[in-house]
């Protein structure tokens, strides 16, 4: 794992960790990395993951004993699916994946959360310094299209069911995000924006220094909403 990845796992636990609440869902969980830290400091921790290679991809979860549930995020009803207590949803750095319009999500948690339950979301910055730097130099914005990436047949059920590839099946950026609009989409589904601030996980002196002057060009956002 990437030095940044780390820095970026630590700090998001923290972050989770200074809301102040016990029970939490984290939305799409990889490989755990956030869900074992927060099990780790005592928390009640739950998952929500795709259908597709479920089995698989959720190995890890049976040694720490942290339910994760099988929901697909555009077409499961959070409410009914996810089967324990939630104060905070998290979605770590998945929002720029996402085909579909990312209030969905956030309405299916607004529904799910208690009252004064949070949802956390971190992602990378469409406005960084590294994004104008590609720009000013001639360099594309968004990741380079390719022909064909096999991404199995359960992916292709679950996720799109035409069966004809898209470009975007190989796990690219569908849409960056800036700290705007991220805010609206948030206040357009009911959350009151509690925090909302940038950060650097890469440490580049360029990067640094620039970020002191214009915090809005650090590489990850980070927003809190509150219902």
């Amino acid at each position: 794992m990437r030095e940044s990845e780390v820095l970026r796992y630590k700090n998001t636990v923290n972050d989770l960790l200074d809301l102040g609440v016990n029970d939490y869902c984290d939305l799409g969980p990889g490989r755990g990395e956030i869900a074992i830290e927060l099990k780790n400091k005592g928390k009640n921790i739950c998952c929500l993951e795709a259908p597709w290679d479920f089995e698989n991809r959720t190995s890890w979860s049976k040694d720490y004993e942290i339910n994760v549930f099988k929901g697909e995020f555009f077409s499961s009803s959070f409410q009914k699916v996810i089967e324990q207590n939630v104060q905070c949803f998290s979605l770590i750095h998945a929002i720029a994946h996402f085909r579909f319009p990312p209030h969905i999500v956030l309405k299916e948690a607004y529904n799910k959360l208690e009252k004064n339950g949070y949802f956390y979301l971190s992602t990378v910055n469409g406005g960084s310094l590294d994004r104008v730097m590609k720009l000013f130099r001639g360099k594309a914005l968004t990741e380079e299209v390719v022909e064909y990436v096999d991404m199995g047949e359960e992916y292709v059920k679950y996720c799109n069911p035409s069966g004809k590839y898209m470009i975007w099946d190989s796990w690219m950026h569908v849409k960056e995000y800036r700290d705007y609009e991220l805010k609206k989409i948030f206040e357009d589904v009911g959350f009151k924006v509690v925090k909302l601030f940038h950060r650097n996980n890469f440490s580049h002196w360029k990067q640094n220094i620039a970020s002191k002057f214009w915090p809005h060009l650090s590489e990850e956002i980070i927003i809190v909403g509150q219902k």
